[in-house]
């Protein structure tokens, strides 16, 4: 896969804009960037991340609930000054983690990702996408890391009440 950049960006979906505002903006101090007006229900904030833009997508009509056959689980932030990993949670209940410069592997950002079936994921990955595997389940897409993991999905709604 030819990337535009030597990263990926990452998009996430809420129905909590202000409280992801100030998650992002606030608690982990991601330089801010610019609000896009998708359309009249679905707003876009987008912030830096180490050369990634995250994309907040406020949405006002309520997501689903159902599991998708994989999703983000966790979204991995290199830190500068970091000793140790900082394990947060956004609004919706998945995992952010500020990690040291080079944890597991990580310079920049990494998303680990949870999917139904490993092989089928770790084929479309490595062949479909080109994008090299660095150790099973590992894959590198410019200076960003995906982590593959196979599990059962958790609905947003099941993982919110996990998290309260």
């Amino acid at each position: 896969m030819q990337l535009a950049k030597p990263r990926i960006d990452v998009g996430l979906r809420t129905n909590r804009p202000e409280e992801h505002l100030r998650l992002w903006a606030e608690t982990l101090q991601l330089p801010y960037v610019t609000q896009i007006q998708i359309s009249a229900k679905h707003v876009q904030h987008r912030f830096h991340a180490n050369g990634s833009i995250l994309k907040i997508n406020c949405f006002t009509d309520p997501l689903p609930t159902a599991p998708s056959g994989s999703g983000y689980r966790e979204v991995l932030i290199a830190r500068a000054g970091l000793a140790t990993p900082l394990h947060l949670q956004d609004p919706d209940g998945s995992l952010v983690t500020l990690v040291p410069h080079g944890f597991e592997g990580i310079h920049q950002l990494g998303v680990r990702l949870v999917v139904r079936d490993l092989t089928v994921h770790r084929n479309f990955f490595g062949k479909t996408l080109a994008i090299p595997e660095e150790q099973p389940g590992r894959f590198r897409a410019g200076e960003t890391l995906f982590i593959l993991e196979q599990g059962r999905p958790v609905s947003l709604a099941a993982r919110s009440s996990l998290t309260r």
